[in-house]
């Protein structure tokens, strides 16, 4: 037992640990961080994509080569992925939330999608859909869009018809 109280034997989810790790397949202390160009296969919205990370960090065994995938890896990847499909980046997001001056939940209520998926996107734990994406940029670029789109309020008869305009 230890006397001090804010001591801790194990160390939080998530807390740095230092190189070399153990190997979880040929079991010798020989994983380090490497930097490497990695060549990824992701399934995204339906399709398939091959895409280069040029510059991936990932532990991986000098003993015998398998790669540690890690939530810092995925992250990488999963950027490179984005950039790759020329989606908004989370940052990019919160950026044209602030400058159309609208929280989460306004803007989620007006793009008729749940608060948490908009948040997941945000919190990068899902990337958006092409379609979803380019409703984002359509909506965060067009005053006009932002309006139209009123959440519970919007007109129920928008895109059913052509738009009342009057001509002068």
């Amino acid at each position: 037992m230890h006397a001090d109280p804010a001591h801790k034997s194990k160390r939080p989810f998530g807390a740095e640990r230092r190189f070399p790790w153990r190997c979880r397949h040929c079991g010798k202390s020989q994983v380090v961080l490497s930097t490497l160009s990695y060549d990824a296969e992701v399934r995204h919205d339906g399709r398939d994509y091959t895409f280069t990370v040029p510059k991936l960090n990932i532990p991986v065994c000098r003993a015998c080569g398998k790669k540690v995938f890690t939530e810092k890896v995925d992250a990488q990847i999963n950027a490179a992925l984005r950039s790759h499909l020329g989606l908004l980046t989370p940052q990019e997001i919160r950026a044209a939330l602030e400058r159309v001056n609208l929280t989460q939940k306004e803007a989620a209520e007006r793009l008729g999608i749940a608060e948490a998926t908009l948040s997941r996107w945000l919190n990068e734990t899902q990337i958006q859909s092409r379609a979803l994406d380019n409703l984002l940029r359509v909506f965060f670029a067009f005053p006009q869009v932002r309006k139209a789109l009123g959440g519970q309020e919007q007109d129920r008869q928008l895109g059913v018809a052509d738009s009342q305009r009057t001509t002068a």
